[in-house]
């Protein structure tokens, strides 16, 4: 990977747990904050950390239809590509884009809140794009747990250490408020809570009252961040597996067998097309061929078939609908206000 091991150390901590501090990743690694606050800046100045977002049980949040669709393209002209990318854009009801090279085109994920909506949200995509649709696999999504990215550091994942989102019947009664700061969170996923209260108009104390309340409640799970896989030499890949499910004690073999592994990311069991759906961070497509191949064959009594779809492109990717788009212009107003006021000040 073209990152020094400092960067993997911090990008480590960072994974684990996306709203720590600088000093207490100094104090993990044996640096100084203002040492590890300059390597973070320089990550995210080039745009190897895109950016940071809440982890959040959509069940939870009421959202319970979160379904995916593998879906295939055939007469598309780079016009029309560009067209249909940015209408999939815009539609915050589709919280997952992600452009593929395999059996699939592009994987997107519809959340909604019942059936109808999401039938209404599947509806309007056929109806001005079906005639470039050859192939729409569906996969509907059961609950996703998500490993630490433990190749970082050179480990494997120590069991039963995940975030999880879906999966639940439970449903958590929220406010405007916590909508709020969760909308703020899925933009923006290291926004400081003094800022939260600026764009929110509300105190900093009430902020923190809500924010521990969606966590203590297991709304928002972890705080995470996406990476530019091709700036820093890897690849990601989404790998589908048909599964014969005869054996429980084999299932959950399998399930440990991802847990531990250090490059499997996201473990998401399903139904429709597909039983299980993994995402796997890794160096080399030959290393990616070795671990299938290696499932293959530990697994060959309960694994059917096998798709690996490598993500050229990530447009979008969090597990929720961001219900207040417009709060983030809000901050960045405030942004710009304390650079101008920054300026002010250095010129008195």
């Amino acid at each position: 990977m073209n990152l020094t091991e400092f960067d993997k150390k911090i990008l480590f901590e960072l994974d684990k747990d996306g709203r720590v501090s600088f000093s207490e990743i100094a104090r993990i690694i044996g640096s100084t904050p203002q040492v590890v606050k300059y390597h973070f800046e320089q990550l995210m100045e080039k745009g190897i950390i895109k950016h940071f977002w809440a982890f959040i049980d959509y069940d939870k949040a009421d959202y319970s239809f979160f379904w995916g669709y593998w879906i295939k393209f055939s007469g598309l002209t780079k016009e029309k590509e560009n067209e249909i990318y940015q209408d999939f854009n815009q539609n915050m009801f589709i919280p997952i884009i992600e452009r593929a090279d395999g059996y699939a085109d592009v994987f997107i994920a519809i959340i909604s809140r019942d059936i109808f909506h999401h039938s209404e949200i599947l509806q309007s995509v056929f109806s001005k794009y079906g005639q470039y649709i050859t192939m729409a696999d569906i996969f509907v999504g059961l609950g996703f747990i998500k490993f630490p990215r433990t190749y970082l550091v050179g480990k494997e994942n120590e069991f039963q250490k995940f975030a999880l989102s879906g999966g639940t019947k439970e449903k958590i009664k929220l406010t405007e408020v916590d909508r709020k700061i969760m909308s703020l969170l899925l933009q923006d996923g290291r926004m400081e809570f003094t800022k939260i209260a600026k764009v929110l108009g509300v105190s900093v104390g009430l902020v923190h009252k809500h924010y521990n309340k969606l966590e203590k409640n297991g709304v928002i799970t972890k705080i995470t961040y996406t990476i530019d896989y091709q700036k820093i030499g890897l690849s990601m890949s989404r790998v589908c597996f048909k599964i014969v499910q005869f054996d429980q004690s084999r299932i959950d073999e399998l399930y440990k067998f991802c847990c531990l592994h250090p490059n499997i990311i996201n473990y998401i069991k399903g139904m429709g097309n597909w039983d299980l759906m993994l995402e796997i961070e890794i160096e080399t497509r030959e290393a990616l061929r070795d671990l299938i191949r290696e499932m293959k064959n530990i697994f060959k009594d309960i694994i059917r078939q096998v798709e690996i779809n490598e993500i050229y492109q990530m447009d979008k990717f969090t597990q929720m609908a961001i219900e207040y788009p417009e709060l983030l212009s809000k901050k960045n107003d405030l942004v710009i206000e304390a650079r101008k006021e920054e300026k002010v000040e250095e010129i008195s």
